[in-house]
């Protein structure tokens, strides 16, 4: 798909995407089994959280109402 065709939707994604660091991208391009995701505040892992669930729809065969998102603070 050519950046002209993409939806604006697509594009966020690629924005979202752009934004991870290496260690974060590894983790939303880790997409067999579950992974732990353990940093301090403020360092991304809601967003690394939603980004690698849009990687799992748009690069696998999954559906959206297999995916389980859970996360934890102690705040």
């Amino acid at each position: 798909m050519s950046n002209n065709t993409k939806t604006k939707y697509d594009q966020a994604f690629d924005k979202a995407l752009g934004m991870l660091n290496q260690q974060q991208l590894d983790a939303v391009k880790q997409t067999e089994g579950p992974i732990m995701v353990m940093a301090g505040p403020g360092t991304g892992k809601t967003q690394l959280l939603g980004v690698r669930v849009g990687y799992i729809l748009q690069n696998t065969d999954a559906k959206a109402h297999n995916i389980l998102c859970l996360t934890f603070t102690n705040a």
